[in-house]
Parts: structure tokens; C-alpha cells; sequence
């Protein structure tokens, strides 16, 4: 691959997101928010005791 390819490719207008890849950024940016929410709630009820 020549330089010019890769500064080519660099400058080059980024493609919008397909409907289904905005929906799987939604999915786990929700799912890593609710589990996050659960791991807080399960810690405050049951703390580790060393």
C-alpha cells in the first residue's frame, strides 16, 4: 500500500452509521448502564467483608 492510499483514506468523509449499528450502540451502552446500576445496588446490599 502506497502513502498516498493511506492519506487518501484518512482524509476521507466518514460513511454515517447503518440503522443497526445505532442500534447496537444503543443495546450496550443501555445494557453496560443497567448492569453498572445492578453491580452498585448488589454491593450496597450484600458489601464484600474481608
Amino acid at each position: 500500500m502506497s502513502q498516498t492510499d493511506i492519506k487518501d483514506e484518512i482524509n476521507a468523509a466518514p460513511e454515517p452509521l447503518l440503522p443497526i449499528e445505532k442500534k447496537l450502540i444503543g443495546w450496550s451502552l443501555g445494557l453496560g448502564i443497567v448492569l453498572l446500576v445492578v453491580l452498585i445496588a448488589v454491593n450496597h446490599f450484600v458489601p464484600i467483608k474481608l
